[in-house]
């Protein structure tokens, strides 16, 4: 691999997208809680929140598992059966990229078959639902009108992503513990050492460049949403029912200014 390139892609890139996507999650946080006009959070939660730590962290839960809110108000069966094998699939995936991270106390050998048999099966899982997802929103009249090139961005950079993550698990099968795991913990710990990953081959490559720009793009599109959960008990949760129902009526008029 070329020096520039390789210094490009695993030292320069991964911080640009930390950077990257720490900026945009500060940013995307004072857009929500900013005060703008009679729109900013600030404006919702007009009475103290009625429920504790315990109640934030289980309706959490229901949106991140149980798909409450999805169950109860959509009737399309591909929205709710692409989302949910999208989403339980991913969450298997990332939790098997842990392991690159955190030492485990099992063996090389029982890594590369947790990764292989669990790692893929939840690939191709996440695969799957990703298909729905993107079927149903080229093949349905009505989502095509209501879809933007965003929208097609995000489905074909994911679906790039997970493609070559199985090309390299099913295929490939590289030593991550010997190349991507120890140049990971190197750019984490802020030690950055490109020679683990110096070798490696073209799927991981991509697989790597994809994922770094994704990361960077997520606070800037829809993918903020994945942000955006932490905060939708302060909007939808008991304290804005309770606020809903204690305002008093009040009539709208004009500022002498006619604004």
């Amino acid at each position: 691999m070329d020096a520039f390139v390789e210094v490009a892609i695993f030292l320069v890139l991964p911080y640009a997208a930390i950077v990257a996507f720490a900026a945009g999650v500060i940013y995307r946080l004072y857009e929500w809680l900013a005060p703008q006009g009679r729109t900013g959070l600030r404006s919702v939660a007009v009475v103290p929140n009625t429920f504790g730590f315990f109640g934030v962290v289980k309706d959490l839960i229901k949106r991140f598992f149980g798909f409450y809110t999805l169950l109860k108000t959509e009737k399309d069966r591909a929205l709710i059966v692409g989302t949910m094998m999208f989403h339980y699939g991913i969450w298997v995936v990332l939790l098997s990229h842990l392991g690159l991270i955190v030492p485990l106390p099992i063996t090389a050998q029982v890594h590369d078959m947790l990764g292989l048999y669990v790692g893929g099966a939840a690939g191709l899982v996440t695969l799957a639902g990703l298909l729905v997802l993107i079927a149903r929103r080229i093949g349905a009249p009505r989502m095509r009108q209501i879809s933007f090139f965003e929208d097609y961005f995000a489905g074909g950079l994911l679906l790039a992503i997970i493609a070559f993550g199985l090309l390299q698990t099913l295929v490939v099968k590289p030593d991550y513990l010997d190349t991507v795991s120890p140049w990971l913990v190197s750019i984490l710990t802020l030690h950055p050492n490109l020679a683990p990953i110096a070798n490696v081959g073209l799927f991981t490559v991509l697989h790597v460049t994809l994922a770094l720009v994704f990361i960077a793009y997520v606070p800037y599109g829809r993918m903020a949403h994945m942000v955006a959960y932490l905060f939708n008990p302060t909007i939808v949760g008991p304290s804005f029912r309770v606020a809903a129902e204690n305002l008093p009526s009040v009539a709208v008029t004009r500022s002498p200014r006619g604004r």
